[in-house]
């Protein structure tokens, strides 16, 4: 398939996914650019070589064509004169004037002309051959150098690409590493620093549940305490009122007078909310 440079011109890359880096846009278009004018110079050049060689080519016809003229003119007899004189690019080189001898031989004009015109056709071949060989020549040639030099720009466009390429895939390559690694060190950081955390908090709370635990256990030993001397208390206090209350009912007299009475009922109605509260 032949590369045109409206093929160059028109090409069009498309953009890297998302994440990933790509070529420089500039640096493409600059070297696209580059290629296109270059391609387009050899496609012109190779152009008028083929032009050349098209020329050479009807230089070549014209030249067979006189050849062929000429063949007929000495076939049919001796040419009086030359009507038209070839151009520079296919005039052949001039037959030498004949010799003293020739001169003063009048009646061998005859031969020596069809002789003389022997040699115009031998050195016109000669020449046309040399001339079809020379531009055969010099068209391979140009198209040759055309041609090498159109690949060794294609090859070093191929080796170049490849070059950006494999440098754009290894910086991606080292860019995802050094990405991945560096997730993988958050990561393995963030689940340290969690569990960390975790046992810290777990520490704590060991430390708190051991810490209320401790404090229940020394309450409970306090209310226990408590509650033993409040029955210690209380028993004591029972058995004071009730020692209380024996004491005087022994000071008594055995039939009391109403003030005794009125004493003792006050004294038990002082004494009784504690006896209540003992009781």
């Amino acid at each position: 398939m032949s590369l045109t440079p409206a093929d160059v011109h028109n090409v069009a890359f498309s953009k890297p996914p998302i994440g990933k880096r790509g070529y420089n846009e500039d640096e493409v278009d600059a070297f696209l650019d580059l290629v296109e004018g270059e391609l387009a110079r050899l496609i012109e050049e190779n152009n008028d070589l083929r032009a050349q060689v098209e020329q050479l080519d009807a230089q070549l016809e014209a030249s067979r064509a006189d050849l062929d003229d000429a063949r007929a003119n000495l076939s049919s007899g001796p040419p009086t004169r030359v009507v038209d004189e070839p151009p520079p690019s296919r005039r052949l080189t001039p037959v030498p004037p004949p010799s003293a001898m020739e001169q003063t031989n009048p009646g061998a004009g005859g031969g020596d002309h069809h002789v003389q015109a022997a040699k115009v056709l031998g050195l016109a071949q000669e020449m046309a051959d040399r001339l079809t060989g020379e531009a055969k020549a010099e068209s391979d040639g140009m198209l040759a150098e055309a041609r090498t030099k159109a690949e060794q720009l294609l090859s070093e466009a191929r080796a170049k690409s490849d070059t950006m390429i494999n440098e754009s895939r290894t910086r991606a390559e080292t860019m995802l590493n050094d990405a991945r690694t560096r997730a993988e060190t958050l990561t393995r950081e963030a689940r340290d620093k969690a569990t960390t955390l975790e046992r810290e908090a777990q520490r704590k709370h060991t430390e708190l549940i051991g810490s209320a635990q401790q404090e229940r256990m020394t309450l409970e030993k306090k209310l226990d305490t408590l509650r033993t001397f409040e029955r210690e208390y209380r028993t004591r206090l029972k058995t004071l009122l009730q020692s209380s209350l024996r004491e005087l009912e022994d000071r008594a007299p055995a039939a009391p007078s109403s003030e005794g009475s009125r004493s003792a009922g006050q004294q038990g109605y002082s004494f009784g909310p504690r006896a209540a509260e003992a009781g």
